[in-house]
């Protein structure tokens, strides 16, 4: 019986436990959501123009904000595991490429529509 209560008090240590710690220069959500938005903005560039180089168009944006793409990326994966702070994030990015290109907004409802469920981070 022992046994089991350390058992117990070693799962319920390691239940209190963040799956990622928070990075000590996180990004703040707002700046998040416009730097996802410039991605996505880029990505389409990419889909409709083939001689776009991406690499380089990365690049740019992470020099336009200043930041490092490591930094950009540990604020990415401490985020995704924070579910509804995430979905605050590309909310807000999808309403900043929708406040650049009003006729996105009929483009998402759209795809909205076939895909129903299609969770945030794949809009």
């Amino acid at each position: 019986m022992k046994y089991f209560f350390y058992i117990l008090m070693i799962f319920c240590v390691l239940a209190c436990t963040e799956a990622i710690e928070k990075p000590k220069d996180i990004l703040p959500e707002d700046k998040m959501s416009e730097i996802i938005a410039d991605f996505a903005i880029n990505e389409q560039q990419y889909v409709i123009g083939t001689n776009i180089n991406s690499e380089n168009a990365t690049r740019f944006i992470l020099k336009k904000y200043k930041i490092k793409g490591e930094l950009f990326t540990k604020s990415y994966e401490y985020y995704m595991t924070k579910p509804e702070i995430i979905k605050e994030i590309l909310d807000d990015a999808q309403k900043i490429i929708v406040a650049k290109d009003p006729k996105a907004e009929s483009f998402i409802n759209k795809k909205l529509k076939e895909n129903p469920g299609l969770p945030p981070q794949a809009r």
